[in-house]
């Protein structure tokens, strides 16, 4: 373990290797364990069960997946460079991540229902930080249609870490954000 890093931190890095190698279903507290070079009763002190553990990792992942969104469109003024660039970074960021990949591969069944439940962890929160980015860079909309934006927003984002699409993310980015924005300024308000 690093200087700086916390057991819990130690443990979530440890949980996300296991994980790539055994996937979640065959995933044990004791494969985590050894991972992260601890006893299963450090790791039971800290994590009551697997499903505590597996839901503080995707809660984690998706906490660092956000900030590298949040990072790339923080340098642009224009909506649909932020967009574009926020867009991205998302969908880089989940062909390039181990994990996710292996789930998608192997078992897309343990792995959908922690993404795409309205109300569940990951959607929840996705959505909360697109509709604060939203609301600061189209400080126009109403709650409304910022609220239903920010929704289609989070879908196309979740939908593309689960199934990437075609073409070269460059250009699904640059699409995407140009057709959303196309879309929100028509419910902005003219003043």
């Amino acid at each position: 373990m690093s200087e700086g890093t916390s057991i819990r931190e130690q443990i979530l890095t440890a949980a996300v290797e296991a994980a790539t190698v055994h996937g979640i279903t065959k995933l044990s507290m004791g494969d985590v364990a050894r991972q992260a070079k601890l006893s299963r009763q450090t790791l039971y002190r800290h994590f009551p069960n697997k499903d505590a553990l597996i839901a503080e990792v995707v809660l984690a992942e998706t906490d660092a997946l956000i900030a590298t969104v949040v990072a790339a469109g923080q340098d642009h003024q224009d909506p649909r460079d932020a967009l574009a660039a926020g867009l991205l970074a998302a969908l880089r960021a989940a062909r390039e991540h181990p994990l996710l990949d292996r789930l998608i591969r192997t078992e897309p069944e343990a792995l959908l229902p922690l993404l795409t439940t309205d109300g569940g962890p990951v959607m929840a929160r996705v959505r909360s930080v697109v509709e604060a980015i939203l609301a600061e860079g189209m400080g126009g909309l109403e709650p409304l249609p910022l609220r239903r934006f920010a929704d289609v927003v989070t879908r196309l984002l979740i939908s593309y870490a689960v199934s990437a699409p075609d073409d070269p993310p460059e250009e699904v980015a640059a699409y995407v954000a140009t057709f959303l924005t196309h879309g929100a300024i028509s419910q902005t308000p003219q003043r």
